[in-house]
């Protein structure tokens, strides 16, 4: 086909970002500009030195909040949403409602109630939803996830995910009112991933959360145990403490996988054996928690050509609820094992 005719049937994908902090700038802003497919025509924030900077920098129009973008008519197929937790949902129910498809940053929503709220407006507006779980585009864990469905170190019976930071916040993120607390902002990092990589229903689920350093009332340190259908028992922690263990460690029969965010190693070994185990060396190349430029170019094949999307509405929706049961067994002081529901399909 000619380049000319090619230029003339290509259509933006006409695009607002509603939430233009540091995340809204860098991670969203970044990845949109990045693909052709994409053009911002608007963008939203509550603070005018930041809407002053997005017309600047972007060349678009700014408006205070959705509702005031709702109402300038302005011609929208998706907003990727970068505000505050606690206004996600609301957000996205607005924006659902007035046919605009949407993207919504983590947590896509703090609790399985807003997760039902956003669902049936999903349906209702026959538009999609697009949760931002990065984990499922990092390097790390793309090698790690390649390596265990090639039964690199065989059987996987335990898995364990641990990121450690020693840092102070003092924002909106200490506060559980606002959605805040850490278990919502690293669970898809941190658990998401251990759902998708156990690939079974999970059977029960211990947690303990703890708030140490930050003000607030938010957890600013967790430990979940997941159990799953198949055997496999999930670890996943955020630790404040200035040296860490390794990012993923995942156990089978047959050897073990370790990553340092750097480097994955697969030692693998059979256990009858008295011969030395065999070592490899992967370096993770790339954004290590996933890189924002090639998540929207996905994003586009789904509005495009109708492409999966790799993070699927069924996936953020049983990560959500297994954070919510997180929350419930720290306060029960005991395990959670009803989950009849959470392994359910969604209804449609």
């Amino acid at each position: 086909m000619p380049n000319h005719l090619v230029s003339e049937a290509f259509t933006p994908i006409k695009t607002a970002i509603v939430g233009y902090g540091q995340s809204g700038e860098l991670s969203h802003a970044y990845g949109i500009q990045a693909n052709t497919e994409f053009e911002i025509v608007a963008v939203c924030d509550l603070s005018p030195q930041r809407r002053q900077f997005a017309q600047e920098s972007i060349g678009c129009p700014a408006y205070a909040d959705h509702r005031e973008l709702l109402d300038s008519k302005a011609e929208i197929e998706l907003a990727a949403i970068v505000t505050r937790s606690d206004t996600h949902c609301q957000v996205a129910c607005d924006l659902l409602d007035a046919g605009v498809n949407v993207l919504i940053t983590k947590p896509w929503a703090v609790n399985t109630k807003e997760a039902d709220l956003l669902i049936r407006a999903q349906l209702g507006s026959g538009k999609l939803i697009f949760p931002w779980i990065p984990m499922y585009w990092s390097p790390e864990y793309c090698k790690i996830k390649q390596l265990v469905e090639e039964n690199a170190i065989g059987r996987v019976f335990t898995i364990r995910r641990y990121i450690a930071q020693f840092s102070k916040r003092e924002d909106w993120q200490t506060e559980l009112k606002f959605g805040g607390g850490y278990l919502n902002n690293w669970g898809a990092h941190i658990v998401q991933p251990l759902l998708d990589l156990a690939g079974s229903p999970v059977t029960r689920v211990g947690g303990h959360l703890q708030q140490v350093i930050n003000g607030g009332d938010g957890d600013d340190n967790f430990l979940a145990l997941l159990e799953f259908e198949n055997g496999i028992l999930g670890i996943a922690e955020y630790a404040q403490a200035t040296e860490g263990l390794p990012s993923f460690l995942v156990q089978g029969t047959q050897g073990t996988i370790v990553s340092d965010g750097e480097t994955i190693t697969l030692v693998q070994k059979d256990p009858a054996s008295t011969e030395a185990p065999q070592r490899n060396e992967f370096p993770v190349e790339g954004k290590r928690f996933g890189d924002e430029a090639d998540i929207y170019r996905d994003v586009a094949a789904t509005l495009r050509q109708g492409s999966p999307f790799r993070a699927s509405l069924e996936d953020a929706y049983q990560g959500t609820r297994v954070l919510d049961a997180i929350r419930e067994a720290h306060h029960k002081k005991s395990f959670v094992s009803d989950f009849l529901s959470l392994n359910s399909k969604l209804e449609t």
